[in-house]
């Protein structure tokens, strides 16, 4: 009996990740590393939300940053917390708190950033119809 409620248990937060899907494009910005080189900062976005998964955390960080008047297209996350969750009998016993920095960059697949010393550069791969936030590269 003890091992078939272990397995629900399992199957049960096997079940619950992720469970934050990407909206209207977020899948297109771009994560860096560091502080990137000749971009633009727009603003910097806090974001709170009680899932069981950091990459849930960071993807409806994502949807939020879309959802901005100024989304811009790439993105830095210069904090992550947790926090507990009190009185919580069902769901995430912890909140995860991200603060990211958000850029519009000219070149978003092609990002030079400030760490070592601007020589790095983060490559993401093109979508397939090569064209994001309506500009075609």
């Amino acid at each position: 009996m003890k091992k078939v409620f272990a397995l629900f248990a399992v199957l049960v937060l096997a079940a619950c990740s992720g469970l934050v899907k990407n909206e209207n494009g977020s899948q297109y910005l771009v994560q860096l590393d560091a502080e990137p080189i000749g971009c633009t900062y727009l603003y910097k976005l806090e974001s709170e939300v009680s899932v069981y998964d950091v990459d849930d955390a960071r993807r409806y960080l994502e949807n939020r940053i879309v959802d901005q008047a100024r989304p811009g297209n790439a993105y830095w996350i210069t904090s992550q917390r947790t926090k507990p969750n009190e009185w919580v009998i069902f769901g995430p016993e912890r909140s995860f708190v991200l603060v990211a920095n958000v850029y519009d960059c000219p070149h978003p697949n092609k990002v030079r950033t400030a760490k070592d010393g601007g020589s790095q550069t983060v490559s993401v791969p093109v979508v397939a119809s090569g064209c994001a936030y309506g500009s075609c590269y």
